[in-house]
């Protein structure tokens, strides 16, 4: 009887370990299933970005050019754009995800008029000159010096804001002492700033070898009126999945080690770009690394701020509109959130400690 009873105490007590050894084996085959099908940070991302032809992508261009998009598995489809406003349009129907490179007069402009829109981070700076006729360049000393001229602009295009500012910061009545005449694209201006009917043209570097081949000149840039100021910001809709916010962090912190790659090796711009523009390397090498253009995936709030300050003044932002708190349309965690990693990844690296504090000057 006690040695039945010993065999069936055996029995269960073989049953028993059997049932936990299968638990534990199920558990680390789960552990390695997961392992081998991707846990949540294999997951990957996908991102429709909206540039503007005219500017390119250059950032994006050297993110993806240099594998860092893929190293945060993330896919990035550049969406090209004529115009700014249709690439504003597609953002506020979903159509991409962020815009890129279409400025920030014109996102402002949008936000003027209630569109739900945030700025998460930059891409240029900088970068636009004032063309005059190369026989008529030595009669401009000073923007005072164009009382009683004829301009091309843009209306509302960054160059419009930044020179007409610097024409009342001469002292000149924009109303009275100077002609504007506006045109839609910058294409348009540069051909009436060669065919002599405007006597200037407040336009973009993109447009050097145009302008130089008509023999046009820069008079100024928009560096020199306005050191710092802001161009293509990085901007979203305000409403975004989770999923989105972990790719727009992801996104910038693509934008922010090309930003490192483009100031230590220029030649990697051209790389990058060239076939996007499908130019000659060294008319690419123009429009993506011109010493006037600085390429920043910095948010640099206090500059977006200056400019609608000076939008206001000018008149295109009126009525209600005036009252619209910015403060509200600026989402910084993204790029924080990408710096950190960055800085935490790379811990003994100053470059990282040095856009860090160009971050809290910037924007804080």
């Amino acid at each position: 009887m006690k040695s039945h009873y010993r065999q069936f105490l055996l029995i269960v007590i073989v049953f028993t370990f059997s049932v936990i050894l299968a638990a534990c084996g199920s558990k680390q085959n789960a552990n390695e299933t997961e392992s081998t099908t991707g846990s949540k940070d294999d997951k990957q991302y996908h991102l429709k970005v909206g540039y503007l032809k005219m500017n390119g992508a250059p950032l994006a261009d050297i993110a993806i050019h240099e594998g860092f998009f893929e190293e945060e598995n993330l896919e990035v489809e550049l969406v090209p754009f004529n115009a700014s406003t249709d690439g504003i349009n597609s953002l506020q129907t979903n159509k991409i995800d962020i815009g890129l490179t279409f400025g920030t007069t014109t996102p402002l402009a949008f936000i003027a008029k209630g569109a739900d829109l945030n700025i998460i981070g930059g891409h240029m700076e900088g970068g636009h000159p004032v063309y005059v006729p190369k026989e008529d360049a030595d009669q401009y000393k000073t923007f005072a010096d164009f009382k009683g001229k004829t301009i091309g602009t843009v209306r509302l295009s960054v160059p419009d804001i930044i020179f007409k500012n610097a024409l009342l910061n001469a002292g000149l009545d924009i109303e009275k002492d100077v002609k504007f005449v506006e045109f839609k694209s910058n294409a348009n201006l540069i051909e009436a700033a060669a065919a002599r009917k405007v006597d200037a043209a407040f336009s973009l570097s993109g447009f050097l070898t145009q302008a130089t081949e008509a023999g046009l000149v820069p008079f100024a840039w928009s560096n020199d009126v306005q050191p710092g100021h802001v161009c293509c910001r990085v901007v979203t809709h305000g409403d975004y999945t989770e999923d989105q916010q972990i790719a727009f962090k992801k996104f910038l912190k693509g934008l922010i080690k090309a930003e490192r790659v483009k100031l230590e090796n220029p030649q990697i711009a051209v790389e990058a770009s060239k076939e996007r523009f499908n130019l000659p390397d060294e008319q690419v090498n123009e429009i993506v690394n011109e010493e006037h253009l600085i390429n920043s995936a910095d948010p640099h709030k206090h500059q977006v701020e200056e400019l609608w300050k000076q939008m206001k003044g000018l008149g295109y932002i009126e009525g209600e509109a005036q009252n619209i708190d910015l403060n509200k349309h600026f989402n910084l965690k993204f790029y924080e959130e990408a710096l950190e990693e960055l800085i935490a990844e790379n811990p003994d690296d100053e470059y990282y400690q040095q856009v860090l504090e160009r971050y809290k000057q910037q924007n804080l």
